[in-house]
């Protein structure tokens, strides 16, 4: 069943064509993880049928996004923030840079003055991400910082301290400190026994006291980075309808409801690098 703010989303469109793009909606959603091909086929059908829709655009660019297009799916997360100006799509449009080989890209779009603005676990993806970007580049030292500051950040939400107790686990794993490693086990037994069947619902919301915008500075201190030399402007791109209108600023907007939020921020474990670091 569609939530109250997925059928506001939807309201420019007819009540039998609304009704039929959100069915397609559940059925993308519902169908990705027992058959991810027809779930594909759900949503391009969504994207081709209601192309000027932004939470059409947005269902494409997840669907993707958790079956490994990463090239679909950063221009389905890019279309749908140049409708809505939503900046909660920044971590996956920054991890789809990372699907396509370019954690710099990542990096840059981290310490954006867009980025500064998320909040809660929107903020907690972006800085996994920021971590697993800089592991690609094979600076370990500093993923296992950030993933440090953020497993041990006050209000971080259980499934969030979780993942990032196991990206440093995986991180250190890679730096050959495998001691350091195992000594984490009992702190990851707590969490997942404490927050592995927790009601998402339950939690209170997240507030990270670790600003990304404070990030840079005190990670990258003494490492010869500049977060100021950091520049990365999205180019213009024409959306399915032919626009070639610039992406706007990020607007204040309460967060899109992107589905299953578990399906949403732990997606693509089982390839080979993992969107959000799962397995970085």
């Amino acid at each position: 069943m569609l939530s109250k703010d997925e059928k506001i989303r939807l309201r420019s469109l007819s009540k039998e064509h609304a009704e039929n793009i959100g069915l397609h909606m559940l059925a993308a959603y519902s169908l990705e993880e027992s058959e991810p091909e027809q779930a594909l086929e759900h949503a391009q059908w969504v994207a081709r049928q209601a192309s000027r829709i932004d939470i059409a655009r947005e269902t494409l660019a997840f669907i993707s996004y958790r079956a490994g297009d990463y090239k679909t799916a950063l221009k389905e997360f890019r279309t749908a923030r140049r409708m809505n100006g939503q900046i909660d799509y920044l971590p996956f449009i920054a991890d789809c840079e990372r699907g396509l080989g370019h954690p710099q890209k990542a990096i840059d779009i981290a310490l954006s003055d867009d980025a500064k603005d998320l909040e809660g676990d929107s903020k907690a993806e972006m800085l996994l991400v920021f971590a697993g970007a800089y592991s690609d580049l094979g600076q370990i030292d500093q993923a296992i910082k950030i993933v440090d500051m953020l497993s041990k950040s006050k209000g971080v939400s259980g499934g969030y301290r979780m993942r990032a107790v196991q990206a440093e686990q995986n991180f250190l794993d890679q730096a050959g400190r495998h001691e350091d490693s195992l000594a984490l086990d009992s702190e990851l037994d707590r969490l997942e026994e404490a927050y592995a069947d927790a009601d998402e619902e339950d939690e209170e919301e997240p507030v990270i006291d670790n600003d990304l915008e404070e990030v840079p500075d005190s990670i990258l201190a003494g490492l010869g980075i500049d977060p100021h030399d950091f520049s990365y402007q999205f180019p213009e791109e024409a959306d399915a309808e032919g626009s070639s209108e610039a992406e706007p600023k990020a607007a204040t907007k309460p967060a899109p409801n992107f589905g299953d939020p578990a399906n949403a921020t732990v997606a693509g474990n089982e390839t080979p690098w993992a969107p959000g670091v799962m397995s970085a």
